[in-house]
């Protein structure tokens, strides 16, 4: 999947500590970019592919372009039709050439797009929750490793937090003598 865009990196600050990872995204065929569906994309580490609804591909006027074999959380081994499209994550970071499937997704609340892992492993992807907000930060390609063990100045503080975070610092065991 090409990338075309000049910035690599997207982030998304929820308020408060977010369940849900999403962001506002559209979504055009390859073969016509001026019909552009625009909804809310949700971020689901468990998948491994991307899934659009059938709204969404209906809208567009996307032809199949072949078959996969899926597993979900209550089927395995099902043999769905494939798509392809062009996700815009942002105005200028767009990942093109996307093959989708088709799928039921909370809709109603507005999602018409599930965001795999075929798109989250193009690049660096975090989750923080630092100060009680959940932020989101995508960064496509790669540039480097984030190890929390391995470096010490990404290492969180054990001292007691001095703002309004309900962190509270383990407790020291004491040693008996």
């Amino acid at each position: 999947m090409p990338i075309n865009t000049p910035n690599h990196s997207i982030t998304v600050k929820f308020n408060g500590i977010s369940n849900m990872i999403a962001l506002d995204i559209e979504i055009t065929s390859p073969n016509d970019r001026l019909k552009i569906f625009k909804t809310k994309g949700i971020f689901d580490t468990g998948a491994t592919s991307t899934v659009i609804t059938q709204e969404t591909a209906d809208f567009l006027g996307i032809k199949q372009t072949g078959v996969t074999t899926v597993s979900t959380a209550s089927h395995t081994g099902m043999i769905t039709s494939t798509y392809r499209v062009d996700l815009y994550l942002k105005a200028d970071l767009k990942v093109q050439g996307v093959d989708v499937t088709i799928g039921k997704i909370a809709s109603e609340h507005g999602f018409d797009c599930l965001i795999g892992m075929d798109i989250i492993a193009l690049g660096d992807f975090s989750i923080t929750n630092y100060n009680g907000q959940t932020c989101l930060s995508l960064r496509i390609p790669s540039c480097h490793e984030i190890d929390y063990v391995k470096n010490p100045t990404l290492k969180a503080s054990l001292t007691p937090a001095t703002d309004n975070s309900n962190y509270t610092p383990p407790k020291k065991k004491r040693k008996k003598r």
